[in-house]
């Protein structure tokens, strides 16, 4: 899975919204491929071109992540247990 994400003023990237093309919100702006995430990523981008504004720190930068990886990482590092104490 694909996000487009904006980097904040906190130093955090999070998730831009997904806009269909009647202008209602329809969640994160997640997608399957790559391409589909550049081309809407492009097309926010005209979008927002008036509001906009990348400072000389970087905020308000816009970039494709591949988050499938990222979720194959927690799946590995999940415990087996509960945490149970050992039996004294």
């Amino acid at each position: 899975m694909f996000v487009v994400k904006r980097l904040g003023r906190n130093g955090m990237w999070s998730a831009v919204s997904l806009i269909d093309q009647n202008g209602s919100f329809r969640g994160e702006a997640k997608f399957e491929t790559r391409e589909e995430a550049a081309e809407y990523m492009g097309d926010y981008l005209k979008r927002m071109k008036s509001r906009q504004r990348v400072s000389p720190e970087g905020y308000g930068e816009v970039k494709v992540f591949d988050e499938s990886k990222r979720d194959e990482a927690k799946e590995e590092k999940k415990p087996f247990g509960k945490g149970k104490k050992a039996a004294r």
